[in-house]
């Protein structure tokens, strides 16, 4: 079974796509190449990388999930924020990753001979991160850009020379805001604020092939303050039932969740106010 697809997006951008879903991106300069986040950990992400590259390779993660962290597993470092790292983080990294591994054998999506980084791989070294770093690749630079919200240390990759911010879930359709380290819907509307002012076109998500143009920005604000005065609706993640939140489905076009168009934000999990009752008009 073929466990990744790979595209090339941009001169010397790759986009890497595993089994469920989760996105990875390889930039490459003249001498070195940079991995911007590593999927889920289901397939041999090392060894597909060395079919994209023979330039030496640096692991480089938006944020400290296990969709985001767990291909690490097949290198010897990778940089994370230390607002997200930690053995804490690595641990839960492990524990979500194997979970999910063990639902998607058992539903048939891969086989349990399937390689998986965190069984046949080892916990990377973990080295800080942070804004304003710059990681030169020959004839490229990359710069690391905070972007706080989905959690803490959430950073995306600015690749200036392709007008490009590869910005793992900083921003997405479907905004998770509902993870205990999460921020607030205000702190992320200071990342939207803040995303405005950088000097890219498009952005790539963790979870969608294609690109947002910065223009969509405006759109991200709008759903973000009808989300704090909205009710909502309980909310709970399909695979890791712990997971729960509200969500607020925002007005828009579309009910495509993968459309650029789509808007919804998970906030934290409270207890909803009781809905207002229509009152009858009397029948006579």
């Amino acid at each position: 079974m073929d466990l990744f697809r790979t595209s090339e997006i941009a001169d010397g951008l790759h986009m890497i796509v595993d089994v469920l879903g989760n996105h990875a991106y390889l930039v490459c300069g003249d001498e070195r190449s940079l991995l911007v986040d590593s999927c889920g950990g289901i397939g041999d992400l090392g060894a597909c990388v060395r079919e994209l590259t023979d330039l030496p390779v640096t692991v480089v993660l938006t944020h400290g999930h296990d969709d985001h962290l767990s291909g690490a597993y097949w290198f010897d470092e990778a940089y994370l924020s230390p607002l997200d790292g930690g053995d804490r983080c690595w641990e839960l990294v492990e524990d979500h990753s194997t979970r999910i591994l063990n639902q998607v054998v058992e539903e048939g999506v891969v086989g349990a001979e399937a390689p998986f980084a965190l069984r046949d791989g080892a916990r990377p070294h973990e080295v800080a991160v942070a804004d304003g770093d710059v990681f030169d690749l020959g004839g490229r630079t990359v710069r690391c850009v905070g972007l706080p919200g989905h959690t803490p240390g959430s950073v995306g990759y600015l690749v200036e020379d392709l007008g490009t911010l590869l910005s793992g879930d900083a921003v997405t359709p479907i905004m998770c805001l509902f993870f205990d380290e999460s921020l607030t819907i205000g702190d992320w509307r200071k990342t939207l604020a803040k995303m405005q002012g950088l000097p890219f076109a498009r952005f790539y998500t963790g979870h969608h092939d294609h690109a947002f143009g910065k223009e969509t920005l405006a759109g991200f604000d709008a759903a973000a303050e009808y989300a704090l005065t909205d009710r909502g609706m309980q909310w709970e993640h399909a695979r890791l039932h712990e997971f729960r939140g509200i969500i607020h489905l925002c007005p828009c076009d579309t009910f495509d969740a993968d459309s650029v168009d789509f808007r919804a934000v998970i906030d934290h999990w409270h207890e909803l106010p009781p809905r207002k009752r229509r009152k009858r008009k009397a029948q006579y």
